[in-house]
């Protein structure tokens, strides 16, 4: 079975997310349903944790085992705060929404910089990822922007879409790369063929 590629299975989840996010911006409080579905992303691998700590026979428990309870307790509390109490991380999702485009822009930029000769990068291939990193950038400063969620969330899965574009076109350029340096299979050498104690090369 071949394994499935962390950089796609990257790219498949931020593309959902971005589906996501465009389809509901307009629904109230949607960052109150983000901040909830972040919970519960915190609490399910604490809670999965401490289940298998819990089950697992004493004298097989190591000291790495019940190191790890105290972070995973932690999560847990984390997750739950967010989920109870959504609305007071709504102004914090929004900054780390404008940290994530900044981030996945400046990611783009620099990759397409060190491979702009490798892979002949054309100049057109940064438009995306700089539209990202002006709106992570605007996200960031703007408090104004800030102001109205449904804009935020509507700039946010756009942004992401445009990420998907440029690892897509990232990847036809790596793999337009990879059929030129293919090398054309070498013809295979005559074999000498013996007829009667003669050789005749065929």
């Amino acid at each position: 079975m071949r394994k499935v590629s962390l950089n796609l299975l990257t790219n498949v989840i931020l593309l959902l997310a971005g589906i996501i996010l465009i389809i509901f911006h307009g629904v109230p409080n949607i960052l109150e349903w983000g901040c909830r579905v972040m919970g519960a992303l915190f609490m399910l691998p604490a809670v999965v944790y401490l289940i298998m700590v819990a089950v697992r026979h004493s004298d097989a428990r190591t000291s790495t085992d019940y190191l790890g309870v105290l972070p995973a307790v932690g999560g847990l509390c984390f997750g739950l705060v967010m989920i109870i109490k959504a609305h007071l991380f709504d102004g914090i999702l929004q900054l780390l929404l404008g940290v994530l485009l900044l981030v996945l822009g400046l990611f783009h930029v620099i990759y397409l910089m060190l491979s702009s000769k490798s892979l002949k990068i054309k100049g057109w291939y940064h438009i995306a990822p700089i539209m990202v990193i002006l709106c992570g950038i605007l996200s960031l400063a703007l408090p104004a922007l800030r102001s109205s969620v449904s804009t935020v969330v509507l700039v946010t899965g756009i942004c992401l879409l445009l990420f998907n574009f440029t690892s897509l076109q990232e990847y036809l350029a790596e793999r337009r790369v990879r059929r030129a340096t293919v090398q054309p299979s070498q013809p295979v050498a005559p074999q000498p063929v013996v007829e009667d104690d003669t050789i005749r090369v065929e």
